[in-house]
């Protein structure tokens, strides 16, 4: 099993570990799961992401691959920006959602997801056209999440606010010193709360994990695990490749319909496009204090229409059971479903507005500091 360079670390802070993704990651640490989404929300979470996978593209015809092989039309994106995506297979589901970073026309990064980062990379080499170069970069990149609304104030005191206060939602900075350490710093997430992705040299990963443990002590920080990561996630209705997204599932209907633009040709795009209106995904919330269960059966009327995908204990909701449904049928916002679990019991639910909590992700960067 893989592991990050992070590994002695997170054993030393008592953390529980699990496969993830052919990855031996922490699931939470002695201080809990609650309390690391907490600290996420309400102050700031430190992840560690050296997992994920990133290759660079450059080349004349790298903006002709993305158009091709992305969902969302790179012509949107200016230098310096961010795209969420999803990549489709010829059957219109989803190989991986991903971030593509531009730097410039000719040189961009991907960012995927770890347990299909070397299927992804496959699949990128198979459709590459003649003038670009496709390198994996994954082995060499430490990649650490810091969310949270007082992560703008812990960059900034390492940084310098100027290095980030006129930061957008989505944009990133390249080559910003944090305390001697070359990062490149991106407003992006799986929170739902204001922070950063960042990404640097892979011998460098301990030793920025512990510059932004020590200095983010008066901030609030918390190291969190996956299980934070999956909470926060799933309340700031974002998707989880596997789940909500899958090689099997076309990607019609779904609360990310962003990340697709019908003005350009790409794979998958046709029968995408022919499913609109069989398939629709929503977010949920069930009545009581317990959880369903995996994969249960979605019942609207006595009818089964759907599974639920993903299920959490929405802890900014109060501890109230939430989750994420794939239907054939189209649901109206706080409409009754049942579910179904494999023990036989039904469970009450609520279709909900996506997404359930909303965070800072957006808010201006001043507005932080």
């Amino acid at each position: 099993m893989n592991k990050t360079p992070l590994f002695e670390r997170h054993v030393a802070m008592g953390a529980t570990m699990a496969e993830f993704g052919g990855w031996d990651m922490p699931l939470w640490y002695k201080t809990g799961q609650t309390a690391e989404h907490k600290a996420t929300r309400e102050n700031c979470g430190l992840f560690d992401i050296c997992h994920m996978g990133e290759y660079i593209i450059t080349g004349k015809d790298s903006f002709a691959f993305w158009q091709k092989m992305l969902t969302n039309d790179v012509r949107a994106i200016e230098d310096g920006q961010a795209q969420y995506n999803f990549m489709l297979n010829e059957k219109g589901c989803v190989i991986d959602d991903c971030i593509v970073y531009r730097f410039n026309e000719e040189k961009w990064m991907l960012v995927v997801n770890a347990g299909t980062q070397d299927s992804d990379f496959e699949w990128l080499k198979k459709n590459a056209l003649p003038d670009m170069k496709l390198e994996n970069i994954s082995a060499q990149t430490c990649k650490l999440d810091l969310q949270g609304p007082n992560a703008p104030k812990l960059i900034a005191e390492i940084a310098g606010r100027e290095a980030i206060e006129g930061l957008k939602f989505f944009r990133f900075a390249d080559n910003v010193n944090l305390d001697g350490i070359k990062v490149l710093l991106s407003r992006t997430g799986y929170t739902g709360e204001i922070g950063f992705e960042i990404y640097c040299d892979i011998n460098e990963t301990v030793k920025l994990w512990d510059l932004l443990l020590t200095r983010g002590e008066k901030y609030g920080i918390m190291p969190a695990g996956l299980g934070a990561r999956d909470t926060l996630r799933l309340e700031a209705g974002l998707p989880l490749s596997g789940h909500e997204v899958r090689p099997d599932v076309v990607a019609a209907g779904t609360p990310w319909e962003f990340a697709i633009s019908y003005e350009h040709d790409f794979i998958g795009k046709e029968p995408l496009m022919a499913a609109k209106g069989t398939i629709f995904a929503y977010a949920i919330t069930v009545e009581g204090k317990r959880k369903p269960g995996d994969h249960s059966k979605v019942l609207y009327k006595g009818e089964e229409i759907g599974v639920l995908t993903s299920e959490i204990m929405a802890v900014s909701l109060g501890m109230v059971p939430a989750g994420f449904i794939r239907v054939n049928k189209e649901l109206a916002i706080d409409e009754e479903i049942e579910l179904l679990n494999e023990k036989g019991k039904t469970f009450k639910a609520f279709v909900k507005a996506n997404p359930l909590v909303k965070g800072t992700s957006r808010k201006k960067m001043a507005s932080m500091l």
